[in-house]
This record gives C-alpha cells, sequence and structure tokens, in this order.
C-alpha cells in the first residue's frame, strides 16, 4: 500500500489521485474507440453477456443538483429517504430524521423551539433566535432561513434529501455543514385523493390528507393538508402532564400550464402550532439559590427523566403576559406563497423563483426545571423573509452541461427576549431589537466531460451580505416592572461582508455501477451578533465573523445488481477557519458575559458509509454509519472574569487539542421483510439508532450519554387494493436517555430528555 504525504493538501491531492488512477485499468477493458478517437463504453452486446439483471433495491430520482439524476451518479454525499420510509419510521419533524440518516445530528437547545443542526459534527449551538444555521433547510427548492420556523410538520413529501458537505454553487444560500431538501408531492396528471388517521400512545392522533388533479384545461391542483394532536408524555409532582401537540399545517398547490415553453406554480402555504414545550429535568442537585442567597434552599436532583416542574413568579408572570401557573408552550405561526416560472429556451430551461414567508412565535419555557423564578425565559419573534433566484440550467446531456444563477433575499426580525431570575438573581431581564439582512449573491457550476467516464467540475460562488442590528436594548426590571437601565442600548450594529465560494469535483466510473469522486470545496456561513445576553448591550451585541470551512472529500458509490447490493462510502477532512463557538467575553462593569464568539483554527475529519442489500426477494437490510472527531488548533477562550481592582478581567484558557462537540459514532439500520399472503401484500421490519457520547465544550459534567433506540414496523394491505393498515413502535425497549445537558446559571444543571417508548397504529385509504 502506498503512504501518502504527510502535507494535508498533498496527501489529499495524492490519495485522490490514486485511488481514481488504481480503477482507471477496468476503463481498457470496458471502452473501445469511437470514429471520433475517444472511448465508448462497450454495450452488453459488444461484451457478448446477457443484460444487466433488474436490482430489487428502490431507485429513486432526485433533483439535488438542478436536474432530474441518479443520485449514484451524483458525486457528493447524499442520502435519500422515501415516502414510504418516512411513514413506516412516523417521522413528524425534523428532529427525527436524525435517527434515519448517518451524520445527522439535532438537538433543541434548553429544549427550546431554537433547533441546533449538525452534519458531520458542524452545527451552531445558540439559543438566540438570529442563529445563522449551517445547516440549510428548503422546502420545495425554498429556503427556511429562520431555525425557529423549521420544526413543523413534515407532510405529503415525496422524498428527503440530505446532502452533507459545504453548499452553494447550485444553491440559493451559502452553507458550511449541507442541506436538507423535502421535495414535496407535485399535481397530478389524473384525480388523486387519500386520507391517513393514526392513533398512539399517550393519546396521540395524527390526521393526514389530500386532493390532487386537473380542474381544468391547463390547470392542476394539489392540496394537503395534516393535523397532529397528544402526545403529552411528562409530568410534574402533582399530576398533571405536559408535551401535548397541537399542529395543523395546509398546502396548496397550482401548476398552469401558461404555454408550450412556459408553465407557473403557485405554493400557498400554512401552520398554526400551539403545543406545549419540552419540560426539563435536573440531573444534579440546583444549587443557584444557595449560592446567590446564603442560607437559600438546594432543590434535589430528579431521578426519573420523564418528570418536569414549571411555574414562575406573579412578576414575571406579569412581565410576559402569562399566569405563574402556565404550562411551557411553543406557539409558532408560519405562513407564504411561492411562485415559480419556468421558460423552456432551446438550450436551456430560465427559471425565476419568488418566494415570501412569514413566523410568528411566542414561546415560554421553563430554563431551570422547577416551579421557583430561578431561570424562565420567554420569546416574541416576528420574521418576515422575501427570497428570489434566476438561475439558467442547461437542457439535455451533453459534454459540457451548466448552471447559473442569481441569488437575492431579505429578512427582517423582530424579537423581543426575556428572562427571569427573581429567586436566584432578583432581576428580571429583558432584550429588544431588530434586524434586516440583505443577502445578493451570483453562482454557477459547469461539469465538462472529459471522457465517456471521467468528468471534471468547478463551481463559484460570491456573495455579499449586509446584517444591520438595530435599536438593541438590553433592559433590567424591577419587581413592579420598571426598567432599571435604560440607558443600556445600542442604535445600531452592522456586519458587512463579501465573500466567494467554491468547488472543484472529479468524477470518475471505471464501471457504468462504479463511481468514484474526490472533491475539494469552500462554504461560508454568515455571521451575526450575540443577542441573547442581557447584560451588557455594548459587549453582548458584538458581531462574530462568517466561518469559512475548507472540505476535502473521496467518495466510491458501488451498485452490484447481480447481488443485489449498494455500497456508498465517503472520507472527508474539514479545515475551519473562524468557526462560530458559543463561549464568552468580558465586560470590565459587569464581568463574564455570555457571547458567540470566532474560533481561528479547527478541524474535523471523519467518514460515512450506506449498504442496502436485498439478499433475498422481498427481504431488504439497510445499514448506515458516521464517525467524526474534531479538535481546536487555535483558540483561547475566556475561561472566567476575574476582578482587579473595581473592575473584571479576562482569564483565558488554550483549548488547543479540545475535542468539538459531536457524537464521534452514530449507526442506523433496518431489516424489512415484505410477502405476499394471498389477496394481500404485508410487511414487518426492525430498526435502530445508535450514538455514542456527546462530548460538550462546557466540560465532561454536561456530556449527553450514548444511547441505542429500537422500533418496529408492520403493515398489511390488499394487492392495488386502495387502502393499508400500519403499526409501529419506537424506542420499544423505553431507553432513558437524555438528548442535551446544559446550564442555564451556574449551578443550574438541566436535561432534556428523549421520549419513551411509543407506539402507533395508522389507517390509509386513496383514491
Amino acid at each position: 500500500m502506498t503512504r501518502c504525504p504527510s502535507q494535508r493538501a498533498q496527501r489529499f491531492a495524492f490519495c485522490a489521485t490514486t485511488l481514481l488512477a488504481t480503477a482507471a485499468w477496468t476503463d481498457i477493458a470496458i471502452a473501445a474507440p469511437s470514429p471520433h478517437g475517444h472511448r465508448k463504453p462497450l454495450t452488453p452486446k459488444d461484451r457478448q453477456v446477457p443484460a444487466q439483471p433488474a436490482s430489487r433495491l428502490e431507485e429513486i430520482t432526485v433533483t439535488a443538483e438542478r436536474r432530474q439524476a441518479d443520485p449514484q451518479k451524483i458525486g457528493t454525499s447524499l442520502s435519500i429517504i422515501s415516502a414510504r420510509e418516512l411513514a413506516a419510521r412516523n417521522v413528524n419533524d425534523v428532529f427525527d430524521l436524525q435517527y434515519l440518516t448517518p451524520s445527522l445530528q439535532m438537538t433543541p437547545q434548553f429544549g427550546s423551539g431554537q433547533p441546533d443542526f449538525e452534519l458531520r459534527g458542524v452545527g451552531h449551538h445558540d439559543y438566540g433566535s438570529s442563529n445563522v444555521s449551517p445547516v440549510g433547510i428548503y422546502i420545495n427548492e425554498v429556503s427556511n432561513p429562520v431555525t425557529w420556523a423549521t420544526n413543523g410538520l413534515i407532510f405529503d413529501v415525496s422524498r428527503v434529501e440530505v446532502l452533507r458537505g459545504p453548499q452553494g454553487t447550485l444553491y440559493r444560500r451559502n452553507t458550511t455543514a449541507g442541506t436538507i431538501n423535502f421535495v414535496v408531492n407535485q399535481p397530478t396528471d389524473s384525480f388523486h385523493a387519500g386520507a391517513d388517521v393514526q392513533f398512539g400512545a399517550f393519546s396521540a392522533t395524527k390526521y393526514d390528507g389530500y386532493l390532487s388533479g386537473p380542474v381544468a384545461r391547463g390547470v392542476k391542483m394539489r392540496l394537503a393538508g395534516e393535523s397532529q394532536q397528544g402526545g403529552a408524555w411528562q409530568y410534574d409532582d402533582q399530576g398533571a402532564h405536559l408535551g401535548n401537540v397541537n399542529r395543523t399545517a395546509l398546502r396548496w398547490l397550482t401548476d398552469l400550464r401558461l404555454s408550450d415553453t412556459l408553465k407557473a406554480q403557485i405554493d400557498l402555504h400554512g401552520s398554526i402550532d400551539r403545543s406545549d414545550a419540552a419540560g426539563l429535568h435536573l440531573f444534579s442537585p440546583l444549587t443557584t439559590i444557595a449560592a446567590t442567597n446564603p442560607g437559600g434552599p438546594v432543590l434535589p436532583q430528579d431521578h426519573d427523566r420523564d418528570i418536569t416542574h414549571w411555574g414562575t413568579s406573579t412578576a414575571f408572570a406579569k412581565l410576559i403576559g402569562v399566569t405563574p401557573d402556565q404550562k411551557p408552550y411553543h406557539h409558532i405561526d408560519t405562513g407564504g406563497a411561492n411562485i415559480r416560472l419556468d421558460q423552456s429556451l432551446p438550450f436551456a430551461t430560465l427559471t425565476n423563483l419568488a418566494s415570501y414567508n412569514v413566523a410568528d412565535r411566542h414561546e415560554y419555557d421553563n430554563f431551570d426545571g422547577t416551579s421557583l423564578n430561578v431561570a424562565d425565559v420567554a420569546f416574541r419573534s416576528r420574521a418576515n423573509v422575501f427570497q428570489n433566484e434566476l438561475r439558467l440550467v442547461s437542457r439535455g446531456d451533453h459534454r459540457l452541461n451548466w448552471i447559473a444563477g442569481i441569488y437575492y433575499a431579505n429578512e427582517y426580525l423582530a424579537d423581543q427576549y426575556f428572562s427571569g431570575f427573581l429567586d436566584s438573581y432578583h432581576v428580571m431581564q429583558g432584550v429588544f431589537y431588530s434586524e434586516k439582512v440583505n443577502t445578493l449573491s451570483g453562482f454557477g457550476q459547469a461539469t465538462y466531460r472529459i471522457r465517456s467516464n471521467l468528468s471534471l467540475t468547478g463551481g463559484l460562488r460570491v456573495e455579499h451580505e449586509a446584517r444591520d442590528l438595530h435599536n438593541f436594548r438590553a433592559y433590567s426590571f424591577a419587581p413592579d416592572g420598571n426598567v432599571l437601565n435604560p440607558s443600556n442600548a445600542i442604535a445600531k450594529r452592522s456586519l458587512v461582508y463579501t465573500l466567494p465560494s467554491w468547488k472543484v469535483q472529479l468524477q470518475y466510473t471505471p464501471t457504468r455501477d462504479d463511481m468514484l469522486y474526490a472533491s475539494v470545496s469552500r462554504g461560508i456561513n454568515s455571521g451575526g451578533f450575540t443577542t441573547y445576553n442581557t447584560s451588557n448591550a455594548h459587549a453582548a451585541s458584538a458581531p462574530y465573523q462568517p466561518e469559512k470551512l475548507l472540505a476535502y472529500e473521496i467518495g466510491n458509490k458501488l451498485d452490484i445488481p447481480e447481488a443485489h447490493l449498494r455500497l456508498n462510502v465517503a472520507a472527508f477532512y474539514y479545515d475551519y477557519h473562524d468557526q462560530q463557538v458559543q463561549s464568552a467575553v468580558v465586560n470590565a462593569q459587569t464581568g463574564l458575559i455570555g457571547a458567540i464568539v470566532n474560533a481561528p483554527r479547527s478541524h474535523l475529519a471523519g467518514g460515512e458509509f450506506e449498504i442496502d442489500w436485498s439478499p433475498l426477494d422481498g427481504l431488504t437490510l439497510r445499514q448506515s454509519g458516521s464517525w467524526a472527531i474534531g479538535q481546536f488548533d487555535r483558540f483561547n477562550a475566556v475561561y472566567s472574569a476575574e476582578k482587579v481592582g473595581n473592575s473584571y478581567q479576562a482569564v483565558y484558557q488554550n483549548r488547543r487539542g479540545v475535542a468539538l462537540p459531536a457524537p464521534k459514532l452514530t449507526f442506523n439500520g433496518s431489516a424489512t421483510y415484505r410477502w405476499r399472503m394471498g389477496r394481500y401484500d404485508a410487511s414487518l421490519g426492525i430498526n435502530y439508532s445508535l450514538r455514542t457520547i456527546y462530548y460538550s465544550l462546557f466540560g465532561p459534567m454536561y456530556n449527553v450519554a450514548g444511547y441505542t433506540l429500537w422500533g418496529l414496523t408492520a403493515s398489511i394491505a390488499p394487492r392495488k387494493g386502495w387502502w393499508s393498515f400500519n403499526a409501529f413502535g419506537n424506542n420499544i425497549f423505553d431507553r432513558q436517555y437524555d438528548v442535551t445537558r446544559n446550564f442555564f446559571l451556574s449551578g443550574d444543571n438541566i436535561a432534556l430528555a428523549g421520549m419513551p417508548a411509543t407506539w402507533g397504529l395508522r389507517f390509509a385509504a386513496k383514491y
């Protein structure tokens, strides 16, 4: 085996070249000279061998690269989750996707409605409303940059495409971690209708339905919706339950054929969420009150993960407009419209996709896990996002295929964030601000087929973004609601950048069933402002810079139709610059202040694999896994604040070599057997998801222990019939585990428990 050079760039280039070269010998055997002088693959007739047998594995066409393609021919790490699998596993929101695909981690920050998405360990640990996620979320090709508005219902979805690695040369927005694309079902050429009714544990119910078909000449429509209720599984020591879901969403698609070459689609959508919030439990005694109030009580830890507590002071309840015994809640409403025009030209398709979406959040969370006002929070947020993308995509499959586009976005966020600390620090605090973001970028990517089985791809994006923070106020309130520090405000902060991102990729197909690729790409994630801290407006609102990620990736996608086997593997190395990290800064007057800062240098390395195998007719085995490990290479972080005289000074800690927060190993697997029972088709399946320990940046006490979850699925339906009956069980062994651990105040150590064992029965009918 050849030993690679030690230098990182040389090592990647040499290994990539070696990998492609060692497979090149097969090209001689499978290609013959064409009349034009270049080689072309031999057909089965040329080889005098039988035609390739049909595979028993599911074949799915994707649009991850803005054109329909076989995912096995796309040179990037890509996972596809079909509608059948989403339904069988009872995937209700983005959180559930992590148990079906490798390298994906999703954590509700402090149990709030602000999720943190991570792919390959690249994430953004921040519960602030202005969080800029490094993972892009797309629904019907429209991105959703408002992170707290992404965790709604998943309904009437054809498939989910998860792309790992920096994106930007093909997509509306720049990301460092990857994208999750929700591809929705489209209007049909003939009339179809369907409905699902589901009942499950903890009195959970779910109802789905759709109508689809032509309504006039050149006009097709699809109306789909879902409603979900119940499911409260947490409780307090008084017997009250928490965790009921109350969500309803609708989507109305209209396809218009305006001429032989021009078509349009109008997408109207909206959702209403009146759900309970998640409750937290104390995984160690709460000492915050005793530490700040000598002689104060120390509250015991919770030994039952299903238990939680809520409640607040009369003063804080009045400040945020609730009652003192109000259950925590996440109330998020969304709505919007997308208008898409596709004009067919002789050489390309010109597409303009415009969208306007709004989201409104009222949220109240208990971050201390008690009925006292130690650390309670509330959010009042409203966001408006206008986006427009104009792109030109070459038509057909030619030696040179390309895409070019311009993207513009205007975002507005008005946010209020309240914290109640009356029983701990005898104060209530609030942050008020608005933020405006204007983004303009040009992007393009081209693939040139050097030979019939060798192609080179290059892409470039240049992005200009101006982000302005307006009228940022960080107030402290007395128990009567009066503002104690009205001057703690700043009129405006700005962050402006113009940065390039790019991609270079070599793709080689030694045989029609095997593809190898090697790529180098650069991704950018927007900078921003720390908007959750309430101590000092000037120090807390200081901007953090965009993070840059240089990604080296190599992979292989292999199909063996004779064995009904598909194997995809990938390895990567990420070179981080200015990684955005939740840390702290020190203000001379107030001391330690939580803030997002940039770590100058860090790195990540790892890999993943996906295997689909059908060893017997009707039996499908799926296994995926990922490995990721990283550390800081240069980062002097604030460790504490030391008072010297009348001012505070920062105490720094060199964090070189400290591990980045990510589970080192994750595995997901399933086995499904389908068979015929007379006039019926039946299936039975088992699945599992395993993840190892999640290392926290805040020390071993906040590491999240690894866990394994097991599930079962079953279904029966008449062959070519109009109904089906399905059943599922998740976490069937009732594994007790946490999905996140953190502390909001010193001595307030809280955790969010994962779901206990659940089950459900679903009846579906279609026409």
